[in-house]
């Protein structure tokens, strides 16, 4: 669709600096504008995309819901407009039907812009943990995300301690999560 856009559009521009232009130059005009738009609105939808299937999977997890409830009312607006505008796109998948809803380059504007927010307001987060505990520096911030994720499991962190411990492999665990060994 990306490269249709561009295509169309040189294509419109062409056909703008043709001296066989005037009874159309309306219409003309009125289409570049569109296909302008339509592009820049992908463009947006694009970049939403790229990010939301990043933190979808983040904010799915009710402990970090809790734990950062600013950015996960953030994200559920996003998540809103996003689901909402695939189902739509679903419905009708015609890029000129898909992109005709009046105001929604600046709802993906919106969006990426409260996108970025989440995303800062993640990795203070995740840099307000790495400063309590300094171990957690050996972790990749997915890494550190998914133990964060499952707060209630102790067990989810035996993946990760050989980055964070050198030399031990695994805990060993009783039943009530005490911990009894080191391997």
């Amino acid at each position: 669709i990306q490269s249709l856009f561009d295509d169309h559009i040189v294509k419109t521009q062409a056909m703008r600096g043709s001296p066989f232009i005037k009874p159309f130059e309306a219409r003309v005009k009125d289409w570049e504008a569109r296909l302008i738009l339509m592009q820049e609105i992908l463009d947006e939808w694009l970049k939403c995309q790229a990010v939301w299937l990043y933190l979808e999977p983040i904010f799915s997890s009710e402990d970090i819901m809790r734990q950062m409830p600013t950015e996960a009312k953030r994200f559920t607006q996003v998540d809103r407009l996003w689901r909402k505008t695939m189902a739509a796109t679903a419905e009708r998948p015609n890029v000129l039907l898909a992109t005709s809803t009046e105001g929604m380059l600046a709802s993906w504007q919106e969006a990426n812009r409260l996108l970025e927010l989440i995303q800062q307001g993640l990795n203070d987060y995740l840099e307000a943990k790495r400063l309590s505990f300094a171990r957690l520096f050996f972790l990749s911030n997915d890494e550190l995300l998914q133990i964060l994720s499952e707060t209630k499991d102790p067990l989810r962190v035996q993946p990760h301690l050989g980055k964070c411990f050198e030399g031990i492999g695994k805990l060993v665990f009783e039943e009530n999560n005490l911990i009894t060994g080191m391997v």
